[in-house]
């Protein structure tokens, strides 16, 4: 996602900076955040104090899978620690941000078309509403009020009741609906994932590359010994 619009590019990227608790060169703090790009479809460079990087169709499991591309820069501090500023882009974040575009889209054509085939028929029936004539109420007999016979319904009433119980064609009421959902997914993503991302770099940079080979050789031990009692079984 390489495109840049002052303010509306905000849609889709985050930008943040990370304070760390102790002094990283760039090779070291890239060092610690190597593990996460190691994912199968992920392109990244080094050029100095910054590494860029890009996915392509991420899994679902990949820490990094919702900001698909961007850049991090270690840069050092007066009080002598370092830095990590990050500028990354989310395809998921846009397309959710235009779900509620397309979905509104959609309700507006739902109404308009309600309203042309409403003007279509109304043009059809011009001279069927000129001639038709008021309905007069109809009396009960004496003889049937006195057997407790239920009154006949107005017409106009009924009239009245017909109109308001006639539906429309095409409702708009679950566009609208899907509309406002995607749009509080895309507030609640908009805010939740650049913290996620902040939380996942950190407990990166706390771990020393040496901590990550020994947890991965444990982690690929214990793997093993489950295959190994599998195959004994």
């Amino acid at each position: 996602m390489n495109l840049h619009f002052p303010y509306i590019d905000r849609i889709w990227r985050a930008r943040g900076e990370l304070p760390l608790d102790e002094a990283l060169s760039p090779d070291e703090a890239f060092a610690r955040i190597e593990p996460l790009l190691q994912a199968p479809g992920t392109d990244y460079a080094v050029d100095g104090d910054t590494l860029a990087y890009s996915k392509r169709n991420p899994a679902a499991q990949d820490k990094l899978a919702t900001f698909t591309s961007g850049t991090l820069r270690i840069s050092q501090q007066d009080n002598g620690r370092s830095l990590l500023s990050f500028n990354v882009s989310s395809a998921a974040l846009l397309l959710v941000f235009l779900a509620p575009l397309l979905f509104l889209g959609f309700a507006q054509a739902m109404v308009t078309i309600n309203g042309w085939e409403q003007a279509n028929t109304e043009a059809a029936q011009p001279d069927k509403k000129k001639e038709e004539k008021p309905k007069v109420k109809a009396e009960l007999h004496p003889l049937d009020k006195l057997l407790g016979a239920p009154e006949p319904e107005d017409p106009a009433k009924k009239k009245e009741k017909d109109k308001g119980k006639k539906k429309e064609k095409f409702s708009p009421t679950r566009a609208y609906v899907l509309a406002g959902l995607f749009f509080v997914i895309y507030l609640v993503g908009r805010v939740l994932e650049p913290w996620l991302l902040k939380r996942t770099l950190r407990a990166a940079l706390a771990r020393r590359p040496d901590e990550s080979a020994v947890a991965d050789g444990e982690e690929m031990v214990a793997l093993g010994a489950n295959f190994t009692q599998g195959d004994a079984r």
